[in-house]
């Protein structure tokens, strides 16, 4: 028997973050998970990609931790789509420092397609595809290629494969639900039916939500992102037996022994207090105090706009273990809580001039797609993000709004003409200490 332990959207987890339902998993708690599960049976990491953009070291150094993620004991990796972000070139630098292969079988970007995977269990195929809609998710990723993923699969099992998993950089859709989330495979399963009998076993990653299930009647799991969980998979001995995933586990927050550059930034970042908060502030529909509001509120105040307007997929920061995907407060609320929500390089808000009943028309229009009752809104690349959007106005009709430049661009489409946004002069890490 060979055992998996799969992870996506690794995100260079290095340090315990704060989230809602307490201290985030890292990448040395999932280390520890293998090491332990290695002293009884043969067992590998796969990974499902975006192995280091979320990271908030980023914009504190202006550098992809990639030296944080390139020895660690993966097997393989498929390609996420926020591994394109900075081009082809810095792709393939990036992929030759790792201690293992990067893989994307679906797009003509330099990598390879699979890889063969030799154990003590026996030899494992590996086929990797990173999200087919990638060229819709990251400015650097090429278009997707059609790919005849059974003959990938048929191909490594003539080079002696006993196994062929599938890495798809894909998920189901979900949404808040109760104190945890619901979800829907039906896209997905539209995405691998092709060929989902050709391989073992699929493993899929790339949305917060976590599942297990079966998939064009082949056995499907996805993680959580960001170390949150791990996957387990038991592939038998047994030829006609198919694999047993025997669950998705929460990984611990351990911390690294050893430090780095990027370690180092975020825990020094962690330990500024910025300001307090006496109410839990979630993004998760429902919540009593819903945080999309108090960024619209912030982006409101600071820019000096008549409105505020924020979508919650630019803001998340945590597995939805408990249908939320931010979280601030209660109690002192650091410079790293703020910056996470915040942490790509186009942030700093905008202001666009409004007529009359815009903005109510682009909250309404947004909810129609964002709606988890609308199904055919699962087919558009940016709607993984199924709750409300936050909204911060006065009594008066707003003529105009703050909000960050890539949902200014939703706007133009949402009220159907162009807009002319101009900088606030405000950065958006400002603006939420503002606010605070």
């Amino acid at each position: 028997m060979l055992r998996i332990l799969a992870t996506s959207d690794l995100g260079a987890a290095t340090w315990p973050l704060r989230t809602s339902y307490g201290e985030s998993g890292t990448i040395a708690g999932v280390v520890e998970l293998l090491e332990r599960s290695r002293e009884k049976r043969p067992t590998v990491w796969l990974e499902l990609g975006d192995l280091v953009v979320g990271h908030p070291s980023f914009p504190l150094l202006g550098e992809r931790p990639w030296d944080d993620v390139a020895d660690l004991p993966i097997a393989a990796a498929t390609a996420g789509n926020h591994d394109f972000d900075d081009g082809l070139d810095a792709l393939h630098a990036a992929a030759a420092r790792l201690s293992f292969p990067l893989l994307a079988a679906n797009v003509d970007a330099g990598l390879e397609p699979t890889t063969v995977l030799e154990t003590e269990a026996g030899s494992l195929g590996v086929i990797g595809l990173t999200n087919p809609r990638v060229d819709a998710l990251s400015g650097g990723a090429p278009a997707p290629v059609e790919t005849d993923v059974g003959a990938l699969a048929r191909a490594l099992r003539r080079d002696g494969a006993r196994w062929v998993v599938a890495l798809l950089h894909d998920g189901v859709e979900w949404w808040p639900q109760g104190r945890g989330i619901a979800t829907r495979s039906t896209r997905l399963e539209g995405v691998v039916r092709q060929w989902a009998l050709d391989v073992d076993l699929i493993l899929g990653g790339h949305n917060f939500g976590a599942w297990s299930g079966t998939l064009a009647g082949t056995p499907f799991a996805e993680p959580n992102l960001w170390a949150a969980s791990v996957v387990v998979v038991d592939l038998p001995d047994e030829r006609d037996q198919p694999p047993l995933v025997q669950g998705i586990r929460r990984v611990a927050p351990v911390r690294p022994e050893r430090s780095s550059p990027a370690i180092e930034a975020v825990r020094a970042c962690g330990e500024r207090v910025v300001g307090e908060l006496s109410e839990p502030w979630l993004t998760r529909t429902g919540a009593e105090h819903y945080l999309p509001d108090l960024l619209a509120s912030a982006f409101r105040s600071a820019t000096g706009a008549e409105a505020g307007f924020a979508l919650p997929s630019y803001h998340g920061i945590q597995a939805p273990i408990d249908g939320a995907i931010a979280a601030l407060g209660p109690g002192p609320v650091t410079e790293l809580d703020l910056l996470r929500m915040v942490a790509a390089l186009d942030y700093d808000p905008v202001v666009v001039e409004l007529r009359e009943g815009e903005l109510e028309a682009a909250v309404e229009a947004h909810w129609v797609i964002a709606d988890p009752q609308n199904a055919a809104g699962d087919e558009l690349a940016w709607n993984w993000c199924r709750m409300p959007a936050g909204v911060s106005r006065g009594e008066s009709a707003p003529a105009s709004v703050a909000c960050i430049p890539a949902v200014a661009d939703h706007l133009a489409g949402w009220l159907d003409r162009e807009l002319a946004p101009r900088p606030a002069g405000v950065s958006a890490l400002d603006a939420l200490t503002r606010a605070l």
